[in-house]
């Protein structure tokens, strides 16, 4: 036999088993469930109507429990007083019955009302004396459970009643009490019983059409229910998926429907959403116009350059390494944008890093100072009551506080003072000040220097795009940069980004 052969997996190993088959009925039916709202609702309606019918069930054999109680119960009682009542020695020293109760349907054979009368032996059993004609040839036999527990020497002398099985097998209703009675020695399990399905059937089988009929009458109440729930109450969403498809199709801006208290936080976050794409597209535009206005000067100096045949390497080099920076930083403010989409939480817009401050300013002013120290006297302090943490990347940090304490070097007389100020509660913006002591700018221009490819100084190097493009960091970090007149008599930045806590 080869290996192939002795291998080869036997149908009872590849036939799938029950659990299996089980278990993947289950999965099946849990993820239509997680998939359809409509499936959950069928299966909250499929719950309600097996819930229904089995409080039918339970409420129709609780009522037959006590209609037995009720009907039953007190007439074999009655009939077990009677025999106990009756009851006395004979010339043999046995018990007989003076006399046997009147209802005549314990004289009729098999006729459902039973009488009997045992003596109890020494080791539990049961010498049955007198019995009802009704039961003729026959007797009323005990469960030996039931009859050690009767027949027990400690056994209660009340009366208890039992549910056995009766002569023609039917249900059988049975009373019994152990008697001692006077002038007959030992003792005597009387018993008394009614099969009780005769007398309870009608009232049980009325019961039980009423029963059934409210269980129906619920289950397509419940139906019904859950049908309009599905055709009307999951309108909404249907309504919700023609208006997102609108916008999809550029045929609606904004979800601006009515859809109920439960699905408007979701219309608001869809329509957030919506507008913060808009945002991020129009700040692509914004940055692909940045790019574009900065090169535009670069590619005019080549152009006339080699147009006059007079290009020199000082004046291609200078002209290549601006393009390439600018290049550089407009992808680079891509990658900050792309990093704050996709690390930012549903509610803010600023970037999971953490980044002290207090160090890297003093970094910055060490370098202002070596860069200016040539060209005039200037005074930079710091001024911080404590370090305070930057949420954001370190270059982006050191690239927008550079870009104000540049300008603040380059346009004061001789002195400028950079603050640091805590958030003022928990979560907030910490702000970076920095002041000059220079001319400073109207309010006009304050306005104007924002506007991209705009500038005050045009004998100054540049292409004016220092400032908005620091503003668009700003905003990709949800802060804030205000400009206004500073106590030193020149311009006064304050420059807002988020702290950690």
């Amino acid at each position: 036999m080869s290996d192939a052969t002795a291998e080869a997996p036997t149908p009872e190993a590849t036939a799938p088993t029950p659990a299996r088959e089980q278990e993947g009925a289950f999965d099946n039916f849990r993820r239509l469930i997680r998939r359809s709202l409509a499936a959950r609702l069928l299966t909250i309606a499929l719950v309600c109507v097996i819930g229904l019918v089995a409080v039918g069930w339970i409420a129709h054999a609780q009522f037959n429990r006590q209609m037995l109680k009720l009907l039953i119960d007190p007439e074999i009682s009655s009939v077990l007083d009677n025999l106990i009542g009756n009851a006395g020695p004979g010339l043999e020293g046995d018990i007989v019955l003076q006399d046997i109760p009147y209802d005549p349907r314990y004289q009729q054979t098999a006729s459902g009302r039973y009488f009997q009368i045992a003596r109890i032996l020494d080791d539990g059993g049961l010498d049955v004396q007198v019995i009802s004609p009704s039961l003729f040839d026959t007797s009323i036999r005990l469960d030996p459970k039931v009859q050690a527990r009767l027949t027990a020497p400690d056994a209660s002398r009340t009366a208890q009643y039992i549910d056995v099985q009766g002569p023609d097998r039917s249900p059988l209703r049975v009373v019994a009490r152990v008697v001692e009675l006077p002038n007959v020695q030992g003792r005597y399990l009387f018993m008394a019983g009614v099969e009780p399905e005769p007398i309870l059937a009608p009232a049980g089988n009325l019961i039980g059409l009423a029963v059934a009929v409210f269980v129906a009458f619920c289950t397509l109440m419940v139906a019904a229910v859950t049908v309009l729930q599905i055709r009307f109450g999951l309108e909404p969403l249907r309504q919700l998926q023609r208006d997102i498809a609108n916008v999809r199709r550029g045929q609606a801006e904004r979800l601006t429907g009515d859809y109920g208290a439960e699905l408007k936080p979701v219309t608001d976050e869809l329509n957030a959403l919506v507008d913060h794409n808009r945002e991020v597209v129009e700040r692509a535009r914004r940055h692909v116009g940045n790019l574009a206005h900065a090169l535009k000067t670069p590619i005019a100096v080549l152009k006339n350059a080699t147009h006059d045949g007079k290009a020199e390497d000082d004046v291609l080099k200078q002209s290549i390494e601006e393009m390439e920076g600018f290049v550089e930083r407009q992808l680079r403010r891509a990658r900050v944008a792309a990093r704050a989409e996709a690390r930012a939480g549903a509610q803010a817009t600023t970037i999971g890093y953490r980044t002290p401050v207090l160090q890297n300013l003093n970094d910055l002013v060490f370098m202002m100072e070596q860069k200016y120290d040539h060209q005039k006297p200037i005074d930079i302090s710091i001024e911080a009551e404590s370090d305070v943490t930057f949420r954001g990347e370190r270059e982006d940090l050191l690239e927008m506080a550079a870009n104000l304490i540049d300008n603040a070097c380059k346009y004061c007389n001789s002195q400028v003072v950079v603050r640091l100020l805590p958030p003022f509660e928990s979560g907030g913006l910490m702000e970076i000040v920095v002041e000059d002591d220079g001319p400073g700018i109207s309010e006009a221009d304050m306005a104007k220097v924002m506007a991209r490819g705009s500038r005050l100084d045009e004998a100054a190097p540049g292409q004016g795009l220092g400032l908005s493009i620091l503003k668009e960091t700003v905003e990709l970090y949800a802060g804030e940069l205000l400009f206004e007149r500073g106590n030193l008599g020149g311009l006064k930045a304050r420059l807002r980004l988020p702290a950690t806590d």
